[in-house]
């Protein structure tokens, strides 16, 4: 077999390079935060010349390389279509990336490890499988999720825990152990990202294309969900044609109001009381077996206002895939604005602002019904002030969150993660802050008033901008 030339070996040099860059171009706000993440870890080991520092180091590192782990997996599930798998040397590219990567993130501190005096090879493997089951997380593998609610239980058994932790640094052959746990999820990866097939090749949620409402979308989604979800997601679509033919109707009668529901119909295709009940029953059955878990827990709940601030984010993030559908199905409001016949497109877009607003009252319910579930585990005294200071502080955080997708209404593309960033923000403070005014303060109305006002305050200039400009029909990309 012949040797490849000097331009060959460029050429497929240029290629690992682009590969190696792409989840630095697609997600650069949350490549410099884990970058930096590790160098400060990293960087203390170094400034204080202290060995026992490695252990904060290594935690802060494989923190960081869980998300570096998902973010690039992403990207590589998006890149792995059937087309570009027609590349020369295209899957010894993307092997040379994961050998890159295995290298400077799991084999590389396993060195550092080493030299401050651990167990370096017990290190390197346990990074190996840690980056093995991110990657798998990202990739869209429905199971691997499952993996990081494994602290639950080993929390309500802290013994099985700690014979684990035992067994695993006092046997010889643990490291093979993890290795071959990473290379199995490793090579379950590898087989689903090399897959050509005329099907969607992508469920990624980096891929943020319009191509994902296709109908060979949904079938890729229905084939790889379990029997309760396709039978959960069609009760959802039955309710919901139920209710956008009672828009329709409606709309074509010329009732008051009926533009705004139609295009909230668009655009929120599940907000309709009986799409909310259903919402409502799932979370409340989810939110009430990990509640179960916490309440075995040895060490007793999380502090409250961890879990206020967990609330309001969970609460705030629901809106960045409302921007991303506002984006995505602009495409699907041209039939409405026919339909509508509004005397401008101003008009149509203070249309879309106001329909916007039925996002609040699912938000809304969701964060009250985990509030309500959660504040189980806490004492009496504690209860009322966790519901109605985190419903305080989780409506203001819903407030935000809309006016963030009406200021990013006219984007040319989803804001993926600044509006995560964002959005985090906005949720987890004011939702922990109402909740310790509730709990401490002599003043809790008036720290919730104020809560409200700023984020009433924020939502109001956002819809005023939103309505200056005409909706754009064309889809985001």
């Amino acid at each position: 077999m012949a040797r490849p030339s000097i331009q060959q070996r460029r050429q497929f040099a240029t290629a690992v390079s682009a590969l190696l860059k792409l989840p630095l171009q697609r997600y650069p706000l949350a490549a410099l935060f884990m970058s930096l993440m590790m160098a400060a870890g990293w960087g203390v080991l170094v400034w204080s010349g202290k060995p026992k520092w490695v252990y904060g180091s290594l935690a802060l590192h494989a923190y960081a390389l869980m998300f570096i782990g998902m973010l690039s997996a992403m990207v590589w599930t998006s890149v792995c279509r059937p087309e570009s798998q027609t590349l020369p040397r295209f899957r010894t590219g993307l092997a040379t990336v994961w050998g890159w990567y295995l290298l400077v993130f799991a084999v590389l501190p396993g060195a550092i490890a080493h030299a401050c005096g651990v167990d370096g090879l017990l290190v390197a493997s346990g990074l190996c499988l840690l980056l093995a089951t991110s990657i798998a997380s990202g990739s869209g593998l429905r199971w691997a999720a499952l993996v990081w609610l494994l602290p639950l239980p080993l929390g309500i058994w802290p013994n099985v825990a700690r014979e684990i932790w035992l067994a695993l640094t006092e046997s010889a052959l643990s490291p093979l152990l993890l290795i071959a746990i990473a290379a199995v999820l490793m090579r379950i990866v590898w087989r689903r990202l090399m897959r050509v097939s005329d099907g969607a090749p992508t469920l990624s949620p980096a891929d943020l294309n319009v191509a994902d409402l296709s109908s060979a979308a949904d079938q890729a989604r229905i084939s790889q969900a379990g029997g309760i979800a396709i039978w959960m997601q069609k009760l959802q679509h039955r309710f919901s044609a139920t209710a956008f033919d009672s828009a329709l109707r409606a709309l074509a009668l010329g009732r008051r109001g009926s533009a705004e529901r139609a295009i909230g119909m668009v655009l929120l295709p599940n907000t309709h009381w009986r799409g909310m009940a259903l919402e409502t029953f799932v979370t409340a059955a989810f939110v009430g077996f990990i509640a179960w878990i916490f309440a075995q827990r040895a060490s007793g709940p999380p502090p409250i206002n961890l879990v206020a601030s967990y609330v309001g984010l969970l609460t705030a993030l629901r809106f960045q895939q409302l921007h991303r559908a506002t984006l995505m199905l602009r495409p699907s409001l041209v039939d409405v604005y026919l339909a509508s016949a509004p005397r401008s497109q101003l008009e149509f877009s203070e249309s879309v602002a106001s329909a916007l607003t039925r996002s609040l009252l699912p938000s809304t319910l969701f964060a009250v019904t985990l509030l309500a579930v959660l504040s189980v585990l806490y004492p009496q005294e504690q209860r009322w002030p966790l519901i109605l200071g985190g419903t305080a502080g989780a409506f203001g955080s819903s407030l935000a969150g809309l006016g963030v997708v009406l200021m990013l209404l006219d984007s040319e593309r989803p804001r993926l993660i600044l509006g995560m960033v964002v959005l985090s923000m906005l949720g987890a403070i004011p939702t922990s802050l109402c909740v310790s005014a509730a709990l401490y303060s002599k003043a809790p109305l008036l720290v919730a008033a104020l809560v409200l006002a700023g984020a009433g305050g924020f939502y109001t200039y956002a819809r005023a901008q939103a309505i200056r400009w005409p909706i754009r029909f064309d889809g985001a990309t």
